[in-house]
């Protein structure tokens, strides 16, 4: 292909990528299996996958299978350097902030990225310490991967004895990340943490997980507009003037449902259905667990930290 023709490609892809049918384009794993016993170390790690996409294509988003750790990641695109067999230059990248719960997590890149038809690239992920790693085990299928804790200046590798799991979309894919913090509950519960599992898409469905609540109780999950006021009111709110130290409303409380916490595992959860109405593509929407907890405080409850989608279409 001319560097004519190559650029003319390129800007047309381009144009149009923000109109494309939002759908994974490539993806190396893509089940629900994976290595519990793996996790990401070292502060500054990135690892670079190496990969080709079968057709050409505009990556808007990546994902791995990934929690356990809290902290913001980072998912990019590099190109290749076929002399040494290596990342070359970073092409587009996206962060977000992590869950704890194990699932498909990931970013939009800023900048949407031209894939063509069996060019070489590598996804680089950026973990947190102690991220569960997006691996499915070893065998059939391993690619090759390198290591860098200098920010891609050097590399480690390449190494083939792992089957890393991750996703590339195109389109306009929705998208989920946490914030703020939980406070703790007590004895025989834990910190509540909120988790999802999935993305958030027009004419489909994704789950909002509770775990570590008080096992045999109930929480209310609220249903929010906004993480920064609610009827004039600021956000976060503090909840300890009521009883609740260290606790905070982080999700204007629009809406809530009351929900049964499982006598077993102290978890919840709840499937959000998204109806097919294209206006509602990157509309935000807030999410936060309370849990009714009589022991924990005065107040007799905890919170957990809080979830903040975009809706994708």
């Amino acid at each position: 292909m001319t560097p004519f023709s190559r650029h003319a490609l390129t800007a047309a892809l381009l144009s149009s990528a923000l109109f494309a049918q939002t759908q994974i384009a490539h993806a190396n794993f893509d089940n629900f299996t994976f290595d519990d016993n793996i996790s990401m170390g070292g502060p500054n790690l990135l690892v670079a996958i190496r990969t080709q996409v079968p057709a050409t294509t505009v990556a808007t988003r990546i994902e791995v299978w990934t929690g356990e750790g809290v902290g913001t990641n980072s998912l990019a695109l590099w190109s290749h350097d076929p002399v040494n067999n290596r990342p070359l230059a970073q092409l587009g990248v996206g962060t977000w902030s992590m869950g704890q719960v194990n699932g498909w997590q990931g970013a939009p890149l800023t900048t949407p990225v031209v894939l063509l038809a069996n060019d070489d690239v590598w996804v680089v992920w950026g973990p947190t310490n102690g991220a569960q790693s997006s691996v499915a085990g070893s065998g059939p299928g391993a690619q090759p991967y390198r290591g860098s804790f200098d920010g891609g200046n050097s590399w480690s590798g390449p190494f083939q004895s792992l089957q890393w799991k991750f996703r590339i979309w195109t389109g306009t894919p929705g998208h989920y990340e946490v914030y703020g913090t939980a406070c703790p509950g007590s004895r025989g519960a834990g910190t509540p943490q909120l988790g999802w599992f999935g993305t958030p898409e027009i004419g489909f469905s994704f789950d909002i997980h509770l775990q570590r609540g008080l096992p045999g109780s109930f929480a209310f999950l609220l249903f929010g507009d906004s993480d920064s006021t609610f009827n004039g009111t600021p956000l976060p709110y503090s909840l300890t003037p009521l009883g609740a130290p260290n606790c905070s409303v982080l999700a204007a409380p629009v809406g809530n449902l009351l929900l049964p916490i499982d006598p077993a595992n102290g978890q919840a959860g709840f499937t959000m259905s998204i109806p097919v109405l294209p206006a509602a593509i990157g509309y935000r929407m807030f999410h936060q667990w309370l849990c009714l907890d009589p022991a924990a405080n005065p107040l007799g409850l905890t919170t957990s930290n809080a979830g903040a989608a975009t809706i994708g279409g």
